[in-house]
């Protein structure tokens, strides 16, 4: 019973970290990747983490979202990947104007840069169209919880990569208190 009067009063007293007023959001996340075309890559998965991200609130429920996937971390001997993924991603994000909510839904747009997979020889980086949905759940007004699935279509022409799919799951924080420090800091100095 106490769990969830826990639960309850984190639901009631958060407000949303990413609206008009508060723009800035960083998060973390591991990710996971599946790719299952059967020319090149057959039914592997990848894990990868960590996963670096940073949005910007435009207007109008529109977010701008960069972020850059790592395999940095293995966690042998539960998950072996068959060969290193990294992407950069650049995705335009829309909230369907509930950005003042603690459950905020959001479909997303975008493209990747993927680099080469190690298996293939000569294979070079890959440019890939992202399509998307994701949601983040604040938990405080600075703290949410966040998760996405993202389809990375890949064109026939290119050889070393393919079409796939990537789901993340990690921590976002919100950076109002910390613009915040920041220009007063900078208004004090100069």
């Amino acid at each position: 019973m106490k769990k969830y009067l826990v639960l309850i009063l984190l639901i009631s007293f958060a407000t949303n970290a990413q609206n008009n007023e508060n723009k800035w959001v960083v998060g973390v996340s591991g990710s996971l990747v599946r790719f299952s075309n059967i020319n090149r890559v057959k039914d592997w998965h990848n894990f990868q983490a960590p996963k670096i991200n940073i949005a910007r609130y435009l207007f109008s429920g529109l977010t701008v979202d960069a972020g850059i996937t790592l395999n940095a971390i293995d966690i042998y001997p539960f998950v072996t990947n068959n060969f290193s993924y990294n992407s950069f991603d650049g995705n335009l994000r829309y909230d369907f104007n509930l950005s003042d909510n603690h459950l905020v839904p959001y479909l997303t747009v975008g493209a990747s840069i993927v680099g080469p997979p190690s298996t293939i020889q000569n294979s070079k980086s890959s440019g890939v169209l992202n399509v998307g949905l994701g949601g983040t759940f604040w938990v405080s007004s600075h703290w949410g919880l966040n998760s996405q699935i993202s389809y990375k279509h890949s064109p026939e022409k290119v050889f070393s990569m393919t079409a796939h799919k990537q789901l993340t799951v990690g921590v976002v924080y919100s950076l109002k208190a910390r613009t915040r420090v920041i220009k007063s800091f900078w208004n004090r100095r100069w």
